[in-house]
């Protein structure tokens, strides 16, 4: 008898063991479960989300560009109508300056301090980090294409960027090089260099993607030659001669040689041609 009442408590021990493994056990998949969802898994989803959202935003810019270029060719007056198919963040226009400047006899010419070019930008917030904020990631272009385009090489003009400026946002822009058109005819010859420049003009921002439909009606409203605002006189050219032409464009960095040529010219001529594009937001609900 005494051995059987031995065996039964052992019996009912280990069961009590085993059931108190069980829920230790139970417990610790349930924390290692819970882990594994907040540093693994939910962090994926955010970067998978992310980069859905910037990826969404570059193709709507890509089509935003496409329908800028097309405009440019076209007449004043000539317009499209384009649906933001971005569901996220902010969409803004804005203008930035570029700094042009002509040399003649190793000194200034016809400067273009004021000289201004559209942005398109996306603002869009996020803390979750996919690139460093050192970065510029070129979804068109090249970090090693020159400021503008020239009549050398037929290069798309368009530079689309993204860019992580801060810790709780990425930023992602269109805009536009300039166009630069030379006829050089040599040593005691002209020089006829046309300078275009895209701006835009809008009156407001799509500051809430998510939170309505919106399209863009974009409208190629003027195209000016030689401007006054930028230091021509009866929409002229300028014009000088000498030794040694060339010419450079500066963007936040250092001036950047565009074309240069050697020699004697008798006459340098300098033409600027403003292309604005007029953008107004419709909101559809």
């Amino acid at each position: 008898m005494g051995d059987l009442m031995i065996l039964k408590k052992l019996r009912k021990s280990k069961s009590g063991v085993s059931n108190i493994l069980s829920t230790i056990l139970i417990t610790a998949l349930m924390v290692t479960s819970t882990a594994l969802t907040y540093s693994v898994i939910i962090p994926t989803i955010d970067r998978g989300r992310i980069n859905a959202t910037l990826s969404t935003s570059a193709l709507f810019l890509n089509k935003l560009d496409g329908a800028m270029q097309t405009l440019m060719y076209d007449g004043v007056g000539a317009s499209r109508n384009l649906e933001v198919d971005a569901f996220a963040g902010s969409l803004e226009f804005r203008t930035q300056g570029l700094n042009v400047r002509t040399f003649v006899d190793g000194s200034l010419f016809f400067p273009l301090p004021g000289l201004s070019f559209g942005i398109a930008r996306f603002t869009i917030p996020s803390e979750i980090a996919i690139m460093d904020r050192s970065n510029i990631d070129y979804i068109k272009g090249s970090a090693y294409y020159p400021l503008a385009v020239t009549d050398e090489g037929a290069v798309d003009p368009a530079m689309i960027t993204l860019t992580r400026p801060s810790g709780d946002e990425y930023r992602m822009e269109l805009w536009y090089r300039l166009f630069v058109h030379i006829k050089d005819s040599g040593v005691d010859g002209t020089i006829d260099l046309s300078i275009v420049v895209v701006e835009f003009s809008a009156s407001e921002s799509v500051r809430t993607l998510n939170e309505g439909n919106y399209n863009l009606m974009l409208n190629k409203s003027s195209l000016e030659v030689n401007p006054s605002r930028y230091g021509f006189t009866g929409g002229n050219p300028e014009s000088t001669s000498g030794d040694d032409f060339y010419m450079t464009v500066n963007k936040n960095t250092g001036p950047e040689i565009i074309y240069s040529s050697t020699g004697a010219r008798t006459s340098i001529n300098i033409n600027l041609v403003v292309i604005t594009i007029g953008i107004e937001v419709i909101s559809l609900f």
